[in-house]
């Protein structure tokens, strides 16, 4: 195009402004073609073709031999006859990647008795491995009344799927589709083997595969490995290869076109910051399911999981102090370096020795190593392997299975211990995740008045993070629970308590309610012709050991009649209440007074 331009050029110079006039033009024009001449090799440059390959094939229009980069007229990017296209990973095999189509119908925690009239629809990837199975994301699928998956290779069909085993803490799922012919001629994606030392290197090259929001086909990005870390005390590997809402459950692989994590999630607000589930993860969460044959979506054993897998390992204390300090290592008798200080131990934790009745972990005591891995004084170990990077010792526990026992070795007023401990799932007075550890529909009613276990979901819809910060610690007690007023369903039964919400219940006829169906058999089983709620206006509540037998709707009386400044007092007419009741559910559409796992014949 230039050259053509320039003669143009020229035959205008020639015939109309005669040469002596346009001397200073043509010297203008001859810098602008050479800029252009050189902006047009740059892009050349950084072309996906092998330009000295494809300019031997055909012949200079000139005598003079074009540069090697120099691409000529009709000759394509994409030379598919000389074959010449310059590749990324030609070991990533899309084939084996498939796009999911979820249906999710939500749970409504403040409406326990019922979930959200809509039904919502996402998109999300899988991809399959050895036993004619789909891995993705837990998040994908939670949730959902229907799971369609479509290969990327043969006919566009959607399959259905069903969850076969679900991890909501290391967010990932295992998928079975219902005709296995869906596998045919389709070969599985090979993880890399488990352990730290499998981890990608930083700065490894990693492609990542999926389907993400901006189109319907798929979609490959590239990046390396930014950083080994941790999220939520789980082992994740940090990219920057562009990670979107759709990609989540996605393949990301390595030079060799092997698996090395499954995308999770994106930093909001951050540029280039994805993260990934390693693989020796993804082989650690099947291991447990297999062991448990699949079911693995419980935190603790339940009748409707009774062998479930349960949850993260974790070894029973709390919060860390790191030791920095050279004053406080003196006082705690630190003479060797790293060590951190253990603040407090979980009372139900696995440092508690059921057997002995002892804390195998105290308070002040230092923790040294795990499994013979120094804890540094900030609470890092060097990863196994890594010289040059070091990860949370948090991470190290929670990338095995719970009950497998762990060397610890602490420091005690001087003395070195080691201690052999068996870790369990750390559980919280406030369950944090729904359908994990928090259920999704656990209610009462009563004369108008719904009462609801506390958990983070809820805490969450209703936006009272006091009530989080305030009892958001560990479980205290087997089956204990923070018993909660969500709502009072408006009637003449209740009149004055309309505007009550979000109040701590703390007793129930001077008996101090331990969980929502102690709460029910105490109403079930009272006699009194006036029932009397004491609520709490602030978020405080008193959350003593009661005595023995209470986790088993036992009744104890409250010893302490003092009554609070900050407490509200609730009294409801119990035959007025049963009257009234079934008009009050009829007209809010519900079917029963409690939820179907708690026994209340009201």
């Amino acid at each position: 195009r230039i050259k053509n331009f320039h003669s143009w050029y020229l035959f205008f110079r020639d015939k109309l402004m005669g040469k002596m006039e346009v001397d200073s033009l043509d010297s203008s024009f001859t810098d602008m073609a050479m800029i252009a001449s050189t902006d047009n090799q740059e892009v050349s440059d950084t072309g996906d073709v092998d330009t000295a390959k494809e300019s031997s094939d055909e012949t200079p229009s000139s005598n003079q031999q074009d540069p090697p980069n120099k691409r000529h007229k009709g000759q394509s990017r994409k030379n598919s006859a000389t074959g010449n296209r310059r590749r990324g990973n030609e070991n990533v095999q899309v084939h084996s990647v498939v796009k999911l189509f979820v249906k999710k119908v939500h749970p409504v925690f403040t409406s326990p008795w019922r979930k959200s009239w809509s039904e919502s629809s996402s998109t999300g990837t899988g991809f399959i491995i050895d036993g004619k199975r789909i891995v993705t994301n837990s998040h994908v699928v939670h949730h959902n009344t229907t799971v369609l998956c479509r290969a990327q290779s043969g006919p566009p069909v959607k399959w259905a799927c069903e969850v076969e085993s679900i991890s909501l803490v290391h967010d990932l799922a295992i998928l079975r589709v219902t005709d296995e012919s869906f596998f045919d001629n389709k070969p599985f994606l090979k993880l890399v083997p488990p352990g730290f030392e499998n981890l990608p290197h930083l700065d490894d090259n990693v492609t990542a595969v999926g389907f993400p929001t901006g189109g319907d086909q798929i979609s490959v990005t590239r990046g390396v490995v930014s950083r080994i870390t941790h999220r939520g005390e789980i082992l994740r590997v940090q990219i920057d290869a562009a990670i979107n809402p759709g990609n989540s459950g996605g393949p990301v692989f390595d030079r060799d076109g092997n698996v090395v994590g499954v995308a999770t999630a994106v930093l909001k607000n951050a540029s280039n910051i994805g993260y990934i589930i390693p693989a020796t993860v993804v082989h650690l969460f099947m291991e447990g399911t297999r062991e448990t044959e699949g079911r693995c979506n419980a935190a603790a054993k339940s009748p409707s999981n009774p062998e479930g897998f349960c949850g993260v390992a974790f070894l029973g204390f709390g919060p860390i102090q790191t030791l920095e300090n050279p004053t406080v290592r003196q006082y705690l008798g630190l003479e060797e370096e790293g060590g951190v200080r253990i603040v407090s131990v979980d009372p139900l934790g696995g440092c508690y020795d059921k057997e002995k009745g002892v804390y195998l972990i105290k308070p002040d005591d230092v923790l040294l190593s795990i499994d013979g891995i120094l804890v540094g004084q900030d609470g890092t170990v060097q990863l196994p392997g890594r010289l040059s990077e070091r990860i949370s010792f948090s991470a190290l526990v929670t990338s095995q299975l719970p009950t497998k026992p762990i060397s610890v070795t602490i420091l005690r007023k001087g003395e070195r211990l080691v201690q052999t401990i068996i870790p369990s799932p750390r559980r919280y007075m406030v369950p944090r995740t729904s359908g994990y550890d928090a259920p999704d529909a656990l209610y009462v009613i009563c004369g108008g008045c719904v009462f609801v276990p506390l958990t983070k979901p809820w805490i969450d819809t209703k936006k009272r993070g006091d009530l989080f910060g305030t009892f958001g610690g560990p479980l205290t007690e087997e089956n204990r629970q923070i018993v909660m007023l969500s709502t009072v369903l408006a009637n003449s039964v209740n009149v004055g308590y309309h505007g009550l919400s979000c109040m701590v219940l703390r007793a129930f006829d001077g008996v101090e309610v331990f969980n929502l169906q102690h709460l029910a058999t105490l109403i079930q089983k009272s006699a009194n012709p006036m029932l009397e709620f004491r609520l709490k206006m602030n978020a405080s509540v008193s959350t003593s050991t009661p005595k023995e037998g209470s986790q088993n709707g036992s009744i104890d009386v409250l010893e302490d009649a003092t009554v609070p400044a900050d407490e509200v007092l609730v009294v409801l007419d119990r035959e007025k209440c049963k009257e009234a009741d079934p008009i009050i559910r009829e007209g809010h559409m519900i079917s029963a007074a409690c939820s179907p796992e708690i026994e209340f014949d009201w």
